[in-house]
């Protein structure tokens, strides 16, 4: 049994802690933990339900008196020669069949992290070799306070900081009757044996947790060479009302880090951000995207090579085309020859946030070369123009991952980079329509097949976010949803 959404909601997006710029803020607020309250019930009443408990220890030495002289004997009543859980022990086959917590609760408290309380009745059975079968009834109440450490290597964990079983009522019936004082004895052993029991299991279910983030941290892989990391940028910060992580995303290409030049500024969210009456809000800051565009650029996921034979552009990819803006085209090849093109993009991408937009600023080459199938050299460059481009993204949440989908905003700029038809005295401007069609009919569908895929968000087996709200505010993106344990 693993209480995996538990662990979910107070790890997220967690792998090695580094001292690296905010990329990521994930708030999670107490409607959260509430709902972690509800589901886990059930499974944690199964857990309680396994609690094992050791056979018991017997001795070759014989003991004299009987059981009254042992009572005489400082109320030993299972003899000499056994500690306290030895003697507790002596109770053979030991079995719990039934376990219920009507009220299980997980609340943030400041400078704490979680205060979990919950109330459990026990039913148990077992045998006496003298005083013949037992059953007990126990009520009790469990408090545990748990918080998120990590190892010297940075490695996360859940440790419980303290754990406080209560044991609040307890029935206990034998085949024989029984004197006062020796029924008291058995209710003092067996309460200390059944807080120890919890104790021990309260801390057993979370190093089960523990083992899982190996899985949690792994690289989440987007594309046919991309992956991504999130790790811990800096502490968490727990308030009455939510629990607040700080994360950074890590980008590989083909297993390498791909380097970024990180924002210095430290990025926050407002304490009144998304739907309050939501599960999980998200703020996604400039420097994430940037990472992500330049993740793109690096890997030439943005790079792209249009044929002659483009479907999309099939009355575009010809110098008769080129030669209509640009007359000095059509005097060099006055007989149409088709034209092939290659889109670099070079550099890095430009992110930003205007008037609640996501900005994504590229300037590519777009290398245009004509196509001879007489001459020895198949292909002849013509022209290469860079191409200042203004896209608006658009984002939503699917499946577990952030995607994208940019479209163009306002004028394309245009610049001569090289020419290698002769002399032209036209301005770089007169292709603005023709790469305009260009972008909108080829490119950029292209760059939205790509960003398509998503980026994952980091979650667990049998996770799902439930209605994904996105927003772009005035310096960062912010996500709110629901989570569904199936």
């Amino acid at each position: 049994m693993k209480l995996i959404f538990l662990a979910m909601l107070l790890f997220l997006w967690v792998s090695p802690m580094s001292m690296t710029s905010t990329d990521i803020v994930i708030r999670i607020n107490q409607n959260g933990f509430d709902y972690v309250s509800n589901i886990q019930r059930e499974l944690l009443q199964k857990a309680m339900s396994n609690i094992s408990f050791p056979f018991p220890t017997t001795t070759k030495k014989k003991e004299s008196g009987g059981l009254i002289s042992r009572i005489a004997n400082n109320g030993d009543i299972f003899g000499s020669g056994h500690s306290m859980m030895d003697k507790v022990m002596n109770i053979n086959n030991v079995k719990i069949h039934h376990v219920k917590l009507p009220k299980l609760n997980v609340k943030l408290v400041t400078g704490v992290g979680l205060h979990v309380s919950m109330d459990v009745d026990f039913k148990m059975t077992g045998k006496h070799a003298i005083l013949g079968d037992i059953e007990i009834k126990v009520r009790g109440t469990g408090l545990a306070d748990i918080m998120l450490s990590k190892t010297p290597k940075g490695d996360p964990f859940l440790v419980v900081t303290d754990c406080k079983p209560i044991i609040r009522d307890m029935d206990i019936k034998f085949g024989l009757g029984l004197l006062n004082t020796i029924f008291s004895l058995f209710q003092r052993q067996i309460r200390e044996m059944l807080c120890n029991r919890l104790c021990q299991l309260v801390p057993s279910l979370f190093e089960e947790i523990n083992e899982d983030f190996d899985v949690f941290t792994e690289k989440h892989n987007f594309g046919d060479n991309l992956a991504v990391r999130y790790t811990l940028s800096k502490k968490p910060v727990v308030t009455g009302g939510y629990f607040e992580r700080y994360i950074n995303a890590k980008y590989t290409m083909n297993k390498h880090m791909i380097k970024h030049l990180n924002d210095d500024q430290d990025f926050t969210i407002p304490a009144g951000l998304g739907n309050k009456d939501t599960m999980v809000n998200l703020g996604f800051s400039k420097n994430y995207f940037s990472c992500l565009f330049t993740t793109y650029q690096k890997s030439r996921g943005f790079d792209l090579e249009i044929p002659s034979t483009h479907e999309s552009l099939a009355n575009q990819m010809s110098t008769s085309a080129l030669g209509a803006p640009i007359p000095e085209i059509s005097s060099r090849y006055p007989q149409p020859l088709p034209v092939d093109m290659n889109i670099v993009l070079s550099q890095t991408p430009i992110v930003t946030f205007q008037d609640n937009q996501l900005i994504v600023q590229i300037a590519p080459y777009v290398e245009m070369f004509v196509v001879v199938s007489s001459s020895p050299y198949s292909y002849q460059h013509l022209l290469t123009v860079s191409v200042g481009a203004s896209l608006v993204a658009a984002l939503h949440g699917e499946d577990e991952k952030l995607k994208t989908s940019v479209s163009l905003q306002g004028d394309l700029k245009l610049e001569f980079a090289s020419i290698s038809f002769g002399k032209c005295k036209s301005k770089p401007s007169l292709l603005s329509e023709y790469m305009r069609t260009v972008f909108e009919k080829a490119y950029l569908p292209y760059i939205n097949e790509i960003l398509s895929v998503g980026v994952p968000l980091s979650t667990m087996p049998n996770i799902h976010y439930i209605n994904p709200v996105i927003a772009i505010e005035k310096n960062f993106a912010a996500m709110s949803f629901d989570v569904r344990y199936e």
